[in-house]
């Protein structure tokens, strides 16, 4: 695809957060550079994270904003509420491209062009609130996310065009904050494929999982899976979860903790498979990361995951169990019968996620959020139009 030019001069990127340079700081910094380095406004700033080649301006400012968001919780989306209502810098721009959730409660002004990525809904007040427990507070939570949901409910309306990073992520923007399914397209996440290669490293006798080790990612049934394999399992990555894991783990489970970026391409290249269990994941950045190494990926069948596996060829799907048997068995079925497609072929199906194609998708988005915003009445076309169509005649008589 050709890269379009836009007549607008100023385009803003905007994020809810810079957040231990996770994928969504990546997105936000991304979109910077699709927009020839735009400037990008953030919510949360932290220096430490940052790209060299990133201009950032810290949008909430304030002793008790700072002390908010630094707490977290309530207190934190109290502070998002109130900063980004008015945000003032991002007022000055023609089009305005924002990243995340806490950006919705922006209100624009009405001739600027707004287009909103989203890359999850609320997820502890949507589709995983069976999860709140039944304790004492349990109606006290229902109530607190009952309430973020009538928030959201009405900031959910403001951007001319949504972007989702996945299709489960748009299935749930329908159903749960009700915009309709037109105004949203699909573009996905950029994952630096050219990054990656079958090439980094030769298969080595491991599978490996790589993620931050927090609940939602399920690694422990990964690491239960592996309790009387003969397989050797690599657990890269570093969080919360990690003392727990590593109290569960048999002697064939190694834990690499945080790994380099370069040292995050060799283990890729070198596992026999990559095993990923995140709970209904919105896209999954680190599978995608897997495939372009050229790696078979094992993926539950859930989420985004499910669509990133081509049964039999880029790897296998297991349905979710506690106890990891699933697990097992999809593991047993590559030992015994491997993927149809080689490296390169899983290298090449990864590129549909590529920077390149996130670029191209987006400066399209662009390009379809100036015409739904588009104003000018009929009308004055129409008189434009028959105006530069008459002709003057000056001589004189």
């Amino acid at each position: 695809m050709n890269q379009v030019s836009h007549p607008f001069p100023s385009i803003a990127v905007a994020h809810w957060g810079e957040h231990v340079n996770g994928g969504g700081d990546r997105v936000a910094w991304e979109l910077s550079r699709v927009f020839d380095d735009a400037m990008l406004y953030v919510g949360y700033q932290d220096e430490s994270i940052e790209p060299p080649d990133i201009e950032t301006e810290k949008l909430i400012n304030g002793r008790l904003s700072e002390m908010a968001l630094k707490r977290g919780g309530i207190a934190r989306m109290i502070a998002h509420m109130l900063g980004w209502q008015i945000a003032e810098p991002l007022r000055d721009h023609d089009v305005l491209v924002t990243s995340g959730n806490e950006p919705l409660f922006y209100v624009p002004p009405t001739e600027q062009v707004w287009i909103a990525y989203i890359h999850h809904t609320n997820r502890r007040q949507s589709d995983q609130i069976h999860e709140v427990d039944t304790g004492t507070f349990a109606p006290l939570k229902l109530l607190l996310y009952y309430a973020i949901r009538v928030a959201f409910d009405h900031n959910t309306h403001k951007p001319d065009l949504f972007l989702a990073n996945s299709e489960q992520v748009k299935r749930r923007m329908v159903r749960y904050w009700g915009i309709p399914e037109e105004k949203i397209d699909v573009v996905y996440p950029p994952v630096d494929t050219n990054s990656y290669s079958p090439d980094d490293a030769e298969t080595a006798d491991y599978y490996l999982t790589l993620s931050r080790l927090d609940w939602h990612k399920s690694v422990d049934d990964i690491v239960r899976a592996f309790d009387g394999l003969d397989g050797k399992l690599v657990v890269a990555g570093d969080g919360p979860e990690r003392d727990d894991l590593e109290r569960i783990a048999s002697e064939n489970v190694e834990f690499a903790g945080y790994v380099s970026e370069e040292r995050k391409k060799k283990m890729l290249a070198g596992a026999k498979a990559f095993i990923f269990n995140g709970q209904d994941e919105d896209f999954g950045i680190s599978p995608v990361e897997a495939l372009a190494a050229g790696t078979p990926l094992l993926g539950v069948e859930e989420g985004m995951t499910q669509y990133q596996v081509v049964d039999g060829k880029t790897g296998y799907v297991f349905e979710r169990d506690e106890s990891g048997h699933t697990i097992r068995t999809a593991v047993q079925q590559f030992e015994d019968t491997g993927v149809d497609w080689d490296a390169s072929e899983i290298a090449s199906f990864a590129n549909r996620f590529s920077v390149q194609a996130f670029h191209d998708q987006m400066h399209e988005a662009v390009d379809r959020a100036v015409e739904i915003a588009e104003v000018t009445p009929e009308w004055y076309s129409e008189i434009e139009v028959t105006a530069s169509n008459c002709e003057y005649d000056d001589t004189e008589e």
